[in-house]
């Protein structure tokens, strides 16, 4: 007996619901099940594709999630949220032209649509627009002066830019992030003012990356300062030591000594109005111990070139699958004439070697790296460092070492956009995709430029 509509849509409906249930309790996988067996029961329904295309999103299935988003405005062409949702996942594939577009049909639909017109500052940002991204951001924080997100990228954008004033200024709003709660502690917040002897905490926050990018400033408050303590992520402490200005570090999760004011590093570039054109640097900032050399002094070739290789960065990071690239484009330097190479990369990507069959052709030092002291003993004895966007090439930076930086087509802000060089580090030469996850391109590029300066 053939199945009634009124039943079947019944059941699509109850199917619906359950996806929805799901879906709010983070179960992807149930909640995409569960929209599926609503559409074979009802495939006229563009809400159901539309949050189906949410969860594919969610669960990192971008092609899928497109192709959702396009049968629900098949359905219904005038629905401003799945145009700005397309949008979203043509972003997430570097279409950002389609994507713009999309976002512009959505504000075109409803010109009141905050969530488009946020979601097309992002998208302007990422093509280098920053003028237009930046207005669009502004004017969303008009219209909802409390939009968190919204304040957070309009920092990114401003110092992706290169307006480190206005940005690092916005950039306080990071603390109003959900993920990224303000440190509680029983003394005051340093701003920059007289400190009349007190002693200062400087703690870390984010990556190792950003600890030693801004451990540049310490020496700054320590000429402000009685004391200054500075506390780090544990396997910088030993690193740490070589800086200027400290008189104590503390690892994270220690009992801290006293101190009267506290800030966090990366309220620093603020503190002391950085510009682009005054950043502090110099050719270096941190050291390596020497004796901490000698357990990789076998592997170094003298009269070969040394260089160290890091192909991945933290999974965490929240654009780590555009900026880590993998061992694999790397295997094709490994047989560049005169060159000896080194594997700077620890933890679970370092048996990358092994599941790769380059055994033979990288020195694996990971398991005698107890701490970022012992990698930039080894950094230090290179000619060169290779390395994706991580903590690596910020170590390089801060002691002076040549260092190239692959860096996917829209970076993190740090990185500013279409030049070769870093303000942060006179050390690093950048090489950037030129097209969205075109690192072919770059490792062609890095390639010839290898061969190059070792063809003696």
């Amino acid at each position: 007996m053939t199945e009634s509509a009124q039943n079947r849509g019944c059941r699509a409906r109850k199917s619906f619901e359950q996806a929805l249930k799901a879906h709010r309790a983070g179960h992807l996988e149930e909640a995409i099940r569960s929209y599926t067996e609503s559409l074979a029961l009802n495939p006229d329904q563009p809400q159901t594709y539309n949050n189906m295309g949410v969860a594919l999103r969610a669960a990192g299935a971008f092609h899928a999630a497109v192709a959702s988003y396009h049968r629900a405005i098949t359905l219904r062409n005038d629905d401003p949220g799945s145009h700005s949702n397309l949008g979203n996942a043509l972003r997430d594939l570097g279409r950002l032209e389609e994507a713009e577009a999309c976002h512009r049909k959505a504000l075109e639909l409803d010109s009141c649509y905050l969530k488009a017109r946020y979601n097309l500052g992002l998208v302007l940002k990422d093509q280098g627009k920053f003028n237009e991204g930046i207005a669009c951001l502004k004017e969303v924080v008009k219209r909802k002066p409390d939009y968190v997100d919204a304040h957070w990228d309009l920092a990114l954008t401003l110092l992706m830019k290169g307006d480190l004033e206005a940005g690092f200024e916005e950039y306080e709003w990071r603390w109003r992030l959900a993920e990224n709660p303000p440190r509680q502690f029983d003394k005051p917040v340093w701003n920059g003012g007289s400190l009349d002897g007190r002693t200062v905490l400087l703690h870390a926050e984010q990556g190792m990356g950003d600890s030693i990018q801004f451990a540049r400033y310490v020496a700054r408050v320590a000429k402000r300062s009685r004391r200054v303590v500075l506390e780090c992520q544990k396997p910088l402490v030993n690193l740490f030591a070589t800086l200027e200005g400290p008189a104590e570090i503390a690892a994270r999760g220690e009992v801290l000594p006293e101190f009267d004011l506290h800030a966090p590093l990366l309220s620093l570039p603020r503190i002391f109005n950085t510009r682009l054109d005054q950043i502090p640097i110099a050719e270096s900032y941190l050291a390596a111990d020497p004796a901490r050399g000698i357990k990789f002094a076998k592997t170094l070739e003298a009269k070969r070139f040394n260089i160290g290789l890091a192909w991945a960065g933290k999974p965490t990071h929240r654009n780590d699958r555009n900026r880590t690239v993998g061992i694999e484009p790397f295997i094709t330097l490994l047989g560049t004439p005169g060159c000896t190479f080194h594997s700077l990369q620890i933890g679970q990507r370092a048996e990358d070697i092994f599941a790769y069959g380059c055994t033979g052709l990288i020195h694996d030092h990971a398991n005698i790296i107890e701490d970022f002291a012992d990698t930039a003993a080894l950094v230090s004895a290179l000619d060169l460092v290779i390395s994706v966007d991580t903590s690596i090439c910020h170590l390089a930076g801060a002691l002076g070492k040549p260092c190239w930086v692959v860096l996917p087509y829209t970076p993190d802000w740090r990185w500013l956009m279409a030049r070769e060089d870093s303000p942060w580090y006179p050390s690093l030469r950048l090489f950037r995709q030129k097209s969205f996850g075109d690192w072919l391109g770059v490792f062609a590029r890095i390639d010839a430029e290898l061969k190059a300066i070792t063809d003696v």
